[in-house]
């Protein structure tokens, strides 16, 4: 059997927004539309809980002027009350989604040993938007990949497919008939933005996601060793994490649904559940921890996360790397684990590395990595 090895890794961000700015311009939008002060009040509270210090947007209502003057982008937000029609968010994120992927994936190219001619397959997600031909066909075509490059597109599955797609791109790998896969995760959450349902399950979500993209490459040699990788679900959970088209008729943007006791159910889940065991496996008989990038869903998520890793042994910064994540980009969706990874495969001086992510499901993703 061929092994699998994580071989780069490249990000891209549109322009960055501070968390004060972004405030601001959160309230402007929630006075236009009349909303009380006490959920203008509300909102700020869960910005400021959510510990995210800056984020990143393509839509240029959340930029300052001299943003707008160095990136002019079309603003599809004010002229609508903040509440744009479905179709020109989809027609925003078609536009602009694929550029970020395209720019990932370049920095990830450079960051690798290898050629553009070893590229065999290409495997995408994105939860923010759609298309087809979509993000997989206009990588191939920008980056001049051969027009048999096989493409898989994985999309609207959540903040845990990013995961998903680095262990089909390890599955294709060693199964032995393939060079390499280039595997782009990217999300335009403000596309989504929903200024209008001001349940709290929308105005958290409203407070953590944001824009980005991450790339990877997953090759026959590399630094990194795939040595397992599954998915996994938490028992009776379906109901605690949703994401679905907007039900009602004049809606515009995409549903989400995050229950309050998701953290709870994950710290469960690898305290005293199949988790446990898992860590278990990933821990053998050794006595190091392996490094940990661990999907930045929250504050909360990552809290109870820590918590369990903290009682196993690991270090008290062991999520490091997720925290920083979370407070300069927020939630990424998708591209969030491969920021994570990103980060975490340049600075840790660890030879061996675990990654869990969540999502709908309430699923959870997980590999383990040695470095050669």
């Amino acid at each position: 059997m061929t092994h699998a090895y994580l071989a780069a890794t490249g990000v891209s961000v549109p322009p960055l927004v501070k968390t004060e700015h972004f405030t601001k311009v959160d309230e402007t939008m929630r006075i236009r539309h009349g909303q009380s002060r006490e959920i203008r009040e509300r909102m700020k509270k869960i910005v400021q809980n959510a510990q995210i210090y800056a984020r990143h947007s393509m839509n240029s209502c959340w930029h300052t002027e001299d943003q707008k003057k160095e990136h002019p982008i079309e603003d599809i937000f004010t002229p609508y009350d903040f509440d744009p029609p479905a179709y020109l968010r989809a027609k925003f994120w078609h536009e602009y989604a694929p550029k970020m992927a395209i720019h990932a994936a370049k920095e990830a190219l450079a960051n690798w040993n290898g050629s553009v001619k070893d590229i065999t397959h290409v495997v995408t997600t994105s939860t923010t938007g759609w298309a087809e031909p979509g993000i997989a066909v206009e990588l191939i075509e920008k980056l001049g990949l051969s027009e048999d490059t096989r493409k898989i597109e994985i999309n609207i599955n959540g903040c845990f497919c990013g995961a998903s797609c680095l262990r089909t791109a390890r599955d294709i790998v060693r199964g032995g008939e393939s060079g390499a896969v280039l595997v782009v995760a990217v999300e335009m959450s403000s596309v989504q933005y929903n200024i209008i349902d001001t349940d709290i399950s929308s105005l958290i979500s409203s407070s953590l996601f944001s824009d980005g993209a991450g790339a990877a490459i997953i090759a026959p040699e590399g630094p990194w060793l795939f040595q397992k990788a599954g998915m996994s679900l938490v028992p009776n959970s379906k109901h605690m994490l949703r994401l679905n088209p907007n039900f009602e008729r004049e809606a515009t943007a995409t549903k989400m649904f995050l229950h309050q006791d998701v953290p709870k159910a994950l710290a469960d889940y690898f305290s005293q559940g199949r988790g446990s065991l898992l860590l278990n496996d990933l821990l053998g008989e050794r006595d190091s921890f392996p490094a940990l990038a661990v999907h930045p869903g929250g504050p909360n998520i990552l809290e109870g996360i820590q918590e369990v890793f903290i009682q196993r042994g690991w270090p008290t910064n062991c999520l490091e790397a997720s925290y920083a994540t979370l407070h300069e980009t927020g939630n990424l969706g998708s591209a969030a684990i491969l920021f994570v990874l990103h980060r975490l495969i340049q600075e840790t001086k660890s030879k061996e590395a675990s990654y869990f992510a969540f999502g709908p499901g309430v699923t959870v993703e997980w590999a383990s990595l040695s470095k050669n």
